[in-house]
């Protein structure tokens, strides 16, 4: 019994070397790698989020200001808009009133030559009146 305890102490003194020689080369840098993988792992999982929050800000800002220039592009829209039917109430304006000032000149003109035309006729009536009534006694 005395050769199994020898035995197994000397299998716990090399399995105790093992473990040590283990832990020193393999154990140890493997644990230092997998801290340094890990914590860039975090850091590449942290600015990945970082990231994507900035975009979500960019992507809110870049609609924001898509809206804000719609809404600008509306108001010149309807600015223009509203510009063009004032020139073409002006235009219209401006061609009713030419139209009415050369309606009432052609007016003017025509009222003239009808009292020239009366004016005429009176005179030629006056001259025919007197030869008209001394015919119309001889009957």
């Amino acid at each position: 019994m005395h050769i199994i305890y020898s035995q197994v102490l000397i299998q716990a003194v090399v399995f105790w070397i093992i473990w040590f020689l283990l832990n020193q080369v393999f154990f140890k840098p493997f644990a230092k790698v997998y801290e340094k993988r890990s914590s860039k792992t975090v850091k590449a999982i942290e600015d990945a989020k970082r990231l994507n929050k900035e975009s979500e800000d960019l992507e809110s800002q870049l609609k924001k200001k898509i809206d804000e220039t719609l809404e600008a592009a509306n108001k010149l829209r309807l600015s223009v808009t509203e510009d063009a039917k004032k020139n073409r109430e002006s235009m219209v304006q401006k061609a009713h009133d030419s139209m009415q000032t050369q309606l009432e000149t052609i007016t003017g003109q025509i009222e003239k030559e009808k009292g020239e035309i009366l004016n005429k006729l009176n005179s030629e009536l006056k001259q025919f009146v007197p030869v008209i009534s001394r015919k119309m006694m001889l009957k």
